[in-house]
């Protein structure tokens, strides 16, 4: 780098530098502020959209449990058309609707699209424990041992393996049922959850 020894020498090099690179400094900072002002604008606009979802999630769900044709046309429609958490919100609902009135096929559908939909992890464990209690009450074993093998919460454990342990009984499979029973005591659950593993248990353990 020149070293420049008087005022004079330095305010010349300072104009060569701008005659020179002048051009570019100014498109980057025209490309610099557009890039804040877009950011600024996408957060905006995302929040936006956030809040008009929202607000239709409110008048879907109402519709949706007036029990209503309509109101699970709604929803359905609501649900394929949304890309947010809401979407999967308006799925665990309409999938407790199709529980509710018997049909697990409209259910386990349901729940499948709010998988792909959902944003955390923990309402990705949700939906994939109602997910596997619901295929493993149409008799889908193998199923819902695969949908429980996707929960990771620590403190869904104990529900997971309790629902692991019941598909593997359904299959005939006493000693995994009773491994399932057993690791599910082992981890952290509620009273009832704990309580209920044991019996569970204990009638696996005279078969």
């Amino acid at each position: 780098m020149e070293v420049y020894t008087t005022e004079n020498e330095q305010v010349d090099a300072i104009k060569r530098f701008f005659a020179n690179n002048g051009v570019a400094l100014i498109i980057g900072l025209v490309v610099g502020i557009g890039a804040v002002l877009g950011w600024n604008y996408w957060q905006s606009h995302k929040s936006n959209v956030l809040q008009e979802s929202a607000q239709k999630f409110e008048n879907v769900s109402t519709q949706l449990h007036s029990s209503s044709a309509q109101g699970i046309e709604a929803a359905q429609k609501f649900a394929a058309e949304t890309n947010d958490v809401y979407s999967a919100m308006i799925g665990l609902e309409l999938a407790q609707v199709a529980v509710d009135k018997g049909d697990l096929a409209l259910a386990e559908k349901s729940l499948s699209d709010a998988l792909t939909k959902a944003k955390t992890d923990d309402m990705l464990d949700l939906i994939n424990f109602r997910l596997a209690r619901v295929q493993l009450a149409q008799g889908k074993a193998d199923a819902a041992i695969a949908s429980v093998g996707n929960i990771k919460a620590k403190s869904w454990q104990a529900a997971a393996q309790d629902i692991r342990g019941d598909a593997l009984l359904h299959k005939g499979d006493n000693a995994g049922a009773k491994a399932a029973y057993t690791q599910g005591l082992e981890s952290d659950g509620s009273q009832a959850i704990r309580s209920l593993l044991t019996l569970k248990l204990n009638n696996v353990s005279v078969l």
